[in-house]
């Protein structure tokens, strides 16, 4: 399945399109997802003044990590261009930061950043090849807090183009937000519904509905208005809106909200619900189809945890083989589950299942399935069940002592 399963990103460089992250209960899968998440936030938000912190813990279990360095490494690439990023930091400070591109075979070093203890401030020497002026390059290095990295201060800053945008583009439109359980996803849906003019996101979500056999067959939004209380005036309050857009609402005293009814077929005829009145497995498979139809139909990465959330493992292997059969371009989906079910699958590959474990240190530790060494006649799903993959969680007696 090399065709549904990998995108060539460069000549010669073939990239998996998904990664499925198994692991017991506090053993970092979601660790993993929130790494990538904090990389991503760095590059993309300049910190609101110069002492904050990185706003991140180092492994406290042991009695030397707190005392020592951070360092994160992401390798991606861009109009066929390989990209590697690096960073070095404690809870602090930024203490070194590159951004290397492979134009050819040997790479080019486009800035690296130092920190520098005697005056306490960070220089950025930038390369010839970034392909910016001298003002420019002091107006970001001026940027450059030692808790802000380059990238973050470049987005600050008033400068002509170059490859830094490009990087810049990737970190925050083609590499998404971290997808959590508790993320409800049913308000991306109603924005997408209400600026769908021509109607082919609604019906890309009927077609996964029908399919799917909820048994609904058309849905619209309703907008209803309701009287602003104390409640909702906090939330307006504290609300990422524009003041004007703040009083604006306040003065007059309702608030608009965009409601999706849902037309279902029942005994006799079609019935409308609202979708309070749906279960969480209708919106939850509701997000995750609007999810599909942004890495259908644009290069988005998308961490998701726990992706069988509120939906029956039969959808999520349907999700999954949806993206697989029609994802053509550069999207790929990292996704954390306890569902053991896909294990068992034949249209799963084992180079892309990964195991976290512990160590006796309690460190997360990640083992790709295609790496343990598991015979080709071997089911995965019942090497995993008798501990051969990795340790299982040791579970005591089921009678509790009492007194």
């Amino acid at each position: 399945m090399r065709e549904q399963y990998v995108h060539e990103v460069a000549e010669g460089v073939k990239l998996l399109k998904i990664g499925i992250v198994y692991g017991s209960n506090a053993s970092g899968k979601t660790t993993i997802l929130n790494a990538l998440s904090f990389f991503r936030s760095i590059m993309i938000e300049k910190p609101e003044s110069k002492n904050d912190g990185m706003g991140y813990s180092p492994f406290l279990l042991d009695k030397h990590s707190e005392q020592e360095h951070s360092h994160m490494q992401m390798t991606f690439w861009i109009n066929g261009e390989k990209y590697v990023l690096s960073i070095t930091f404690d809870s602090k400070r930024i203490y070194e930061e590159s951004l290397m591109v492979y134009t050819s075979v040997r790479p080019t070093t486009l800035y690296k950043r130092f920190y520098q203890p005697d005056t306490d401030h960070s220089e950025v020497l930038f390369s010839s090849k970034v392909g910016i002026d001298k003002i420019s390059q002091r107006a970001i290095t001026g940027n450059t807090t030692n808790n802000c990295t380059v990238m973050a201060a470049f987005r600050e800053s008033n400068t002509i183009t170059s490859k830094l945008n490009d990087v810049s583009y990737f970190f925050e439109h083609n590499m998404q937000a971290l997808l959590t359980p508790r993320n409800s996803l049913l308000h991306n849906v109603r924005n997408e519904l209400h600026n769908d003019h021509n109607g082919e996101k609604k019906q890309f979500l009927l077609r996964l509905l029908r399919a799917s056999d909820f048994n609904i067959v058309d849905m619209t939004l309703n907008e209803r208005e309701d009287t602003i209380t104390e409640d909702i005036e906090l939330a307006i309050k504290s609300a990422p809106l524009s003041e004007e857009a703040k009083l604006e609402m306040l003065k007059r005293g309702t608030i608009k909200y965009d409601d999706i009814v849902f037309l279902h077929t029942g005994e006799g005829g079609k019935y409308e619900l609202n979708e309070q009145l749906e279960s969480a497995g209708t919106h939850r498979f509701l997000g995750m189809s609007i999810v599909l139809y942004y890495v259908l139909h644009e290069n988005n990465f998308i961490p998701i945890d726990e992706i069988e959330t509120s939906i029956h493992y039969e959808l999520l292997s349907y999700f999954i083989k949806l993206f697989l059969a029609n994802s053509e371009g550069s999207s790929q989906i990292l996704m954390t589950t306890h569902d053991i079910n896909l294990l068992n699958e034949d249209f799963i590959r084992r180079d892309v299942v990964w195991f976290t474990d512990k160590s006796e240190v309690g460190a997360t530790q990640i083992k790709r399935l295609s790496s343990l060494g598991l015979h080709k006649t071997m089911n995965a799903y019942n090497a995993y069940k008798q501990g051969k993959l990795v340790d299982l969680p040791f579970l005591g007696s089921v009678y509790l002592e009492t007194e």
